[in-house]
């Protein structure tokens, strides 16, 4: 029987390199042949031209057409496809078999990790993701950012940055409008580059790692591409925290003299007036907000809901570090928070009230229909909304779908030999 083999491919198999990790050379994916001897010199060119036009697309988007990268990236793989049928049927060019250039890891990994933050955001108000939204908020500028970098490198490590800077951006805006604050750059970056670099962290953390891993000569775990990652990821950490501290100290050290009490304020817990009074203003607006309100609106304990997801969460991340498949697990756990949200939903959530009510407020009898005898119509049973219709339709297929643009143009490309030929 066949087993796992070396790099390279024995001669009865052809010679050829096999990109993939040993799980692949065993199935027969993703094994890269060398076709570019089959391309004349203007089939070589001109499946170049596409690829780089669409890449140009790509990077200004809005040039043209205000039809998005997703429908950008779609366009020039189907273009592709079509132009080397061209090219095969004129004898510029070999076959292409563009299933073949989609590596399905990284669709597989986005999928399932788009469904479980989605799901982890929208199963419950005031559930396990409007708690994290809630520790982020803090009176004092510096600490409200350093909160957001935290979040971010370790949200962006766990789940993928793309998630956790699509959920939460709307959340650094409202802070900073409930705080008055003029400029929301500082806050808005430091989502952002935080997001990147602790995307590094582990290969769930963004596309290109799952790539990158999916396409290695050997399997590399969770736990040990975290562990090589870790220092690299921690010094990119304190490095961009430094720059944001010190290029926006006026926003966040609002009153601040320069980076020396700027120090001070962050290790010694120094003051100046200005923060003094952002501080007695968030507080009293916090009590005014919970002013007649009763203790149990105010209190933010954990419902049973929100154990379930933290519990989802940890066996998540666990399955992750003990070595099992990133996209199995990811689309498992966003398909157990569906379950459990659809039953929450049916079980548990007040139904909608579709009552009507009059100019001044009073509600409107039911409105009753009858039959040509006369006899009133029964109103049929509401039935309940189903997950593809309201959560399900939140998922970004719209990425899905750049990406398969992407593989497509970048495989035939490959097959072209134009980009090997640049790098040797």
């Amino acid at each position: 029987s066949r087993g796992f083999g070396s790099r390279n491919l024995s001669e009865d198999e052809g010679g050829v390199m096999e990109y993939t990790r040993r799980r692949h050379r065993y199935l027969g994916e993703y094994v890269h042949v060398d076709v570019s001897d089959q391309f004349s010199a203007f089939g070589k060119w001109t499946v170049s031209l596409i690829y780089f036009a669409f890449w140009v697309f790509l990077m200004f988007p809005n040039w043209f057409l205000p039809i998005g990268r997703p429908g950008i990236a779609l366009g020039g793989g189907l273009s592709m496809v079509v132009w080397r049928f061209v090219l095969l049927v004129t004898g510029h060019g070999p076959f292409f078999d563009a299933e073949k250039v989609i590596i399905l890891e990284p669709l597989f990994l986005l999928f399932g990790l788009m469904l479980t933050t989605i799901y982890l955001e929208k199963m419950e108000r005031g559930g396990l993701f409007d708690k994290l939204r809630d520790s982020l908020d803090d009176p004092v500028n510096w600490k409200r950012s350093l909160k957001i970098m935290l979040m971010s490198t370790i949200g962006s490590a766990a789940v993928m940055n793309d998630s956790v800077v699509l959920i939460f951006s709307a959340v650094v805006v409202d802070l900073c409008v409930r705080h008055k604050v003029a400029n929301s750059m500082p806050y808005l970056l430091s989502l952002a580059t935080t997001a990147n670099i602790g995307s590094a962290l582990t290969l769930t953390g963004n596309p290109q790692n799952i790539l990158i891993v999916s396409l290695a000569y050997d399997d590399i775990g969770w736990l040990e591409f975290a562990g090589n990652m870790f220092l690299p990821v921690t010094a990119a950490t304190l490095i961009n925290g430094i720059i944001m501290f010190i290029y926006y100290g006026a926003e966040l050290f609002p009153g601040s003299s320069g980076i020396g009490q700027g120090m001070g304020i962050v290790f010694a817990g120094q003051r100046t007036p200005e923060m003094l009074a952002q501080e007695h203003a968030y507080y009293a607006r916090q009590a005014a907000a919970n002013e007649g309100k009763h203790e149990e609106e105010v209190s933010h304990g954990w419902s049973l809901w929100s154990r379930i997801q933290v519990a989802i969460v940890l066996t998540f991340l666990v399955c992750f570090a003990a070595g099992l498949d990133v996209c199995v697990t990811s689309i498992a756990a966003g398909a157990i928070l569906m379950c459990i949200a659809s039953y929450k939903r049916q079980h548990y959530d007040p139904r909608p009230v579709n009552t009507e009510y009059d100019a001044d407020g009073n509600p409107l009898p039911v409105k009753k229909t009858y039959d040509m005898d006369g006899n009133e119509i029964q109103p049929e049973e509401e039935e309940l909304v189903t997950e593809s219709e309201t959560t399900l339709t939140e998922v970004d297929y719209g990425l899905l779908m750049l990406f398969m643009g992407q593989f497509t143009l970048i495989g035939s490309f490959n097959d072209t030999g134009v980009p090997q030929a640049f790098f040797n």
